[in-house]
């Protein structure tokens, strides 16, 4: 088991395996605190106008933590009814 430091809850700001016994177990068994058993996806935007590009934004996260075929039904939704003049096209990218 990794240690990390918690920033949440009861124990917040203390290393895991610091924390008693009974606490680590509890939360192992939480299902949200759990990681993902599946890899997850996040639709993005690309920027093409001047403006964007001149303030330095060319990417902007959309939609985020999907499944590869939520995902794939946003983007192309997406790519479908939101492009206007600032927006070249969305695609997905990895879950940071």
């Amino acid at each position: 088991m990794q240690n990390f430091t918690l920033k949440f809850g009861k124990h917040k700001g203390e290393q895991f395996l610091n924390t008693p016994k009974s606490y680590q177990s509890w939360l192992l068994s939480q299902e949200w605190f759990k990681a993902p058993t599946e890899a997850r996806y996040d639709v993005v935007r690309k920027f093409t106008s001047d403006y964007a590009m001149g303030m330095g934004v060319r990417y902007e996260r959309v939609v985020f933590n999907l499944t590869w075929e939520h995902a794939e039904i946003e983007k192309e939704n997406m790519n479908m009814y939101h492009l206007n003049d600032c927006t070249e096209y969305f695609y997905i990218e990895a879950s940071r």
